[in-house]
């Protein structure tokens, strides 16, 4: 349900969203301060081959440019937000909505995102760079918004498309996956739990 109505916030009250975005962030860092300052941590103790780092202001350039170095089809399931420098600074900004990137030599070749709610829900997102596909980077993405998510207490919820059978198993690799409904475009709203 609350997946819907963000749905409708963003794409038909662009305005409403921003407000009640801002709101959200308010008390997501009120709620969760404390325990943001632990995510570091998990972070370093995944990082081995590659680097995983909170996105910065200072890495949304760069960002940008990952994005637009994408084929177009890596964009047919993934379009959680705009990809422009000015947007990602933006969202560097919002409290609730925790951005990692994927680093190999400097260089962005994964990332993903946590977009939190005060009441203890997320949601995920990934993307891989199409050249550093099927190297462990999905896992590792995916093993560090875990974690994350059980530091924090929240639920991770996300959507996959019936169609994208790379994205069902990788998340079946790190979670068991609860498909909760089908969306209105097909895809399904799934919960992400962490293997027991």
């Amino acid at each position: 349900m609350l997946y819907k109505i963000a749905h409708i916030l963003r794409d038909k009250f662009p305005l409403l969203w921003i407000l009640v975005g801002a709101i959200n962030s308010l008390f997501f860092k009120m709620r969760y301060n404390s325990k943001l300052r632990e995510i570091p941590t998990i972070l370093q103790k995944n990082s081995n081959k590659y680097i995983v780092k909170a996105l910065e202001k200072n890495d949304c350039e760069k960002l940008e440019q990952f994005f637009i170095n994408q084929p177009i089809e890596a964009f047919t399931y993934f379009k959680p937000h705009k990809f422009a420098n000015k947007d990602l600074q933006q969202l560097v900004c919002d409290k609730s909505f925790l951005a990692y990137i994927v680093l190999e030599e400097n260089n962005i070749v994964g990332y993903f995102f946590l977009r939190c709610t005060f009441m203890g829900k997320c949601y995920r997102g990934y993307i891989t760079d199409v050249n550093h596909r099927r190297r462990g980077i999905n896992k590792l993405m995916g093993i560090c918004a875990t974690e994350i998510a059980v530091l924090l207490n929240i639920r991770m919820f996300g959507s996959i498309s019936p169609n994208n059978a790379a994205s069902m198993k990788s998340a079946e690799a790190i979670n068991e996956i609860k498909i909760i409904e089908t969306l209105p475009n097909g895809d399904y709203l799934v919960a992400y739990l962490p293997r027991k």
